[in-house]
C-alpha cells in the first residue's frame, strides 16, 4: 500500500506538468532557416542531422522529458543564401 501512495505521489506532479504543456500550446514550433553556400549546403545538412541524434538538455544540462522533445523545440533547415 505505501508503494501504491508513494507512486501516485510521483505520477501527479508529472501529469500536471503534462497537462499544463498541452494547454499553452501554441501551433507549430519556429522554423529557422540557415542560409548557407551552394558548396556548404551538404555540410550544414549533415551536422543537423548529427545535433538531432543528441539528447535534448535544458541548460542546467537535465534530459527533458520524452513528451517534450519533438513539438515544443523550433525547428532548424539549410537554404542556399541568395
Amino acid at each position: 500500500m505505501k508503494r501504491l501512495i508513494i507512486i501516485a505521489a510521483l505520477s501527479a506532479p508529472v501529469a500536471g506538468l503534462a497537462t499544463t504543456f498541452d494547454i499553452v500550446d501554441t501551433g507549430q514550433a519556429e522554423v529557422f532557416q540557415i542560409e548557407v553556400a551552394q558548396d556548404e549546403l551538404a555540410e550544414c545538412e549533415a551536422t543537423l542531422r548529427e545535433l538531432r541524434q543528441k539528447p535534448v538538455v535544458t541548460d542546467g544540462g537535465l534530459a527533458l522529458p520524452s513528451f517534450m522533445r519533438d513539438d515544443d523545440l523550433p525547428r532548424s533547415v539549410c537554404v542556399v543564401g541568395a
